[in-house]
C-alpha cells in the first residue's frame, strides 16, 4: 500500500534567506516556486494562510520550502535541540563533506564531521535551526 517518499517539507521563516542557502551554497535546483492558496489553510488545518512554496531538487530528492507569512507564527527550533523527540532531519549526501565544512564554516555546523564507519557525517543547521545532515561516502 505504501509508496515511495515523494519529498521533504520545511517550514521557513523568509523565503529568499531559504534559497540562499538551499539553492546557492547546497546546490539545489528550484523546480517550482508558487503563491499558497486558500485549499493549503485547508490541508493543515489554518485559517487565513498566506504565503509562498518552493521545491528545489538534490539531485532526485526533493525539498519542499514552505515561507507562511500570514498568520503569525514562531520559530520552535529556537529552543529544540537535535535530541529531542520530535525534532526531524534530513540527510544529503555530498562529494566531499570536508569541503563543505570549510567553505560553510563551522559556525553552521553543530559539529565537526564525524568518522563513522565507512561514512563522514556532520549536522548542520540551516537560517531557521532545521536540521541538515551531510553525509559522505567517499572516505
Amino acid at each position: 500500500m505504501l509508496g515511495t517518499a515523494t519529498h521533504y517539507g520545511l517550514n521557513v521563516s523568509d523565503m529568499e534567506t531559504a534559497l540562499s542557502f538551499y539553492r546557492d551554497e547546497l546546490g539545489c535546483t528550484v523546480t517550482r516556486r508558487f503563491s499558497i492558496s486558500a485549499v493549503q489553510g485547508d490541508i493543515i488545518g489554518v485559517n487565513g494562510v498566506e504565503g509562498e512554496i518552493a521545491f528545489l531538487d538534490a539531485n532526485g530528492f526533493e525539498i519542499e520550502l514552505i515561507a507562511y507569512e500570514a498568520p503569525p507564527n514562531e520559530n520552535s527550533n529556537e529552543a529544540a535541540s537535535p535530541h529531542d523527540v520530535g525534532v526531524p532531519h534530513f540527510c544529503l549526501a555530498v562529494d566531499d563533506l570536508d569541503a563543505c565544512y570549510d567553505r560553510l564554516g563551522p559556525d553552521r555546523f553543530i559539529s565537526e564531521p564525524q568518522q563513522v564507519e565507512d561514512l563522514l557525517i556532520a549536522y548542520l543547521q540551516d537560517p531557521d535551526g532545521n536540521i541538515v545532515e551531510l553525509m559522505d561516502r567517499s572516505e
